[in-house]
């Protein structure tokens, strides 16, 4: 079997939900900062880009037998960058190869940049939307759905959690925090038993919000909580310490991720497990790993290498006793069904992320969609990915 043809699609669909996505909402440039109370980080160390559509970067991958293969890179911004990347530099590596040499492939995509030290990023995105789909081309030459040819599904469904909400800053009138409870009662209602908390606004208003769920939700309701790296070591102790008497199961980058000893540190002084999900290779997770900063590790497949490097680096965690939890915000049905296929397949999963907003690249994209159950996501039992995809339904808004 050989690959003939590598392409990528720069997919930039109009929103269809009413709300921006939550992310944007938390950490955004346009995020109100006028309540800010912390001068340190500054502000502009806490705001992301984020783009007016759903991006992403779906990559379509066919064999001399007819065999295609579908993955997605992560693209929440300049998809069309991440696109030329495969186009110039991945597809000339694949033509012609075997495609079920995953590991192979991936060392030699990998190590093509290494000098240029594009160890994260688009280009290691891009990486990522290729080898999902080789992977997916795997399941289907033999005729497998993806997590039995990753060695069998330890659970089928996956437990998944929903993403997210955003806390409000403390100077907030008292009736939008009792909107967020509100909010948080509807999800509860949906079947949800967890949800993720999106921190960073100032210490006061990550408090309130997270005390006004805990108390609208009851004392049984799963919390997490991501301050997307806002804070400093100190702070972080600080607001880790009330997560530790609300009962929240893991703080998600407290502080930026640079910051490796400054992990290792809050480590020691909570019981709250930390995480991170800005991991992009089984190297940079060791570092933390032998440092003791973490007990749960988030790579995402769309991000961090695809298949191949989030299976590494979940394998890896799993040898110092760390759980595993894959990331998943704002993509296409690929990236979801990935997702559940490596949280199906990993000894170490914890759990999984849920992006709870409308997606027009969710089962709109599916002649048949994928099986969400109240907090349970099912890996597809189809061969590959399992995914019957609508092309021309993915690949409308694409360039």
């Amino acid at each position: 079997m050989r690959i003939t043809r590598v392409e990528a699609f720069a997919v930039r669909a109009k929103p269809i939900d009413e709300k921006v996505y939550w992310g944007a909402r938390a950490w955004g440039a346009a995020t109100d900062t006028t309540h800010i109370s912390a001068e340190y980080p500054p502000k502009q160390r806490r705001t992301f880009i984020y783009s007016d559509r759903i991006e992403t970067v779906i990559v379509r991958i066919t064999t001399n037998e007819g065999i295609v293969g579908w993955g997605e890179a992560k693209a929440p911004v300049a998809a069309q960058a991440t696109k030329a990347i495969v186009d110039l530099l991945l597809a000339p590596l694949l033509v012609g190869t075997d495609p079920r040499e995953t590991t192979v492939l991936w060392e030699r995509m990998y190590a093509g940049m290494r000098v240029r030290g594009h160890q994260a990023g688009f280009y290691l995105e891009a990486i990522s939307g290729v080898d999902i789909a080789l992977w997916d081309i795997v399941g289907k030459a033999s005729d497998k759905p993806l997590h039995l040819a990753l060695g069998g599904a330890f659970r089928n469904p996956v437990r998944v959690y929903a993403s997210g909400l955003p806390a409000l800053p403390g100077a907030a009138p008292d009736e939008t925090f009792e909107d967020l409870a509100r909010q948080g009662l509807e999800l509860k209602a949906a079947g949800h038993t967890a949800i993720k908390l999106a921190l960073g606004r100032d210490i006061p208003g990550d408090v309130r919000s997270a005390e006004v769920l805990r108390e609208a939700l009851g004392p049984d309701f799963i919390f997490y909580a991501d301050a997307a790296g806002s804070y400093d070591t100190a702070q972080a102790i600080r607001l880790g310490r009330v997560l530790e008497r609300l009962d929240f199961g893991f703080f998600e980058m407290p502080i930026p991720p640079e910051d490796k000893t400054g992990y290792a540190e809050i480590a020691r002084a909570l019981d709250i497990p930390l995480a991170l999900d800005s991991l992009m290779t089984r190297h940079e997770t060791l570092d933390f790993l032998r440092r003791g900063g973490l007990r749960l590790v988030q790579p995402d497949v769309c991000r961090a290498g695809g298949i191949t490097e989030c299976r590494r680096i979940a394998e890896l965690a799993d040898a110092f006793g760390v759980a595993f939890a894959p990331h998943v915000s704002i993509g296409s049905a690929i990236s979801f069904a990935a997702s559940a296929h490596l949280g199906a397949a990993m000894p170490n999963t914890m759990t999984c992320e849920y992006w709870i907003g409308r997606n027009p690249l969710g089962d709109a994209v599916l002649r048949r969609p994928m099986e969400l159950s109240g907090d349970r996501l099912r890996a597809p039992d189809g061969p590959g990915l399992g995914l019957d995809i609508d092309a021309e339904a993915l690949l409308a808004e694409a360039e």
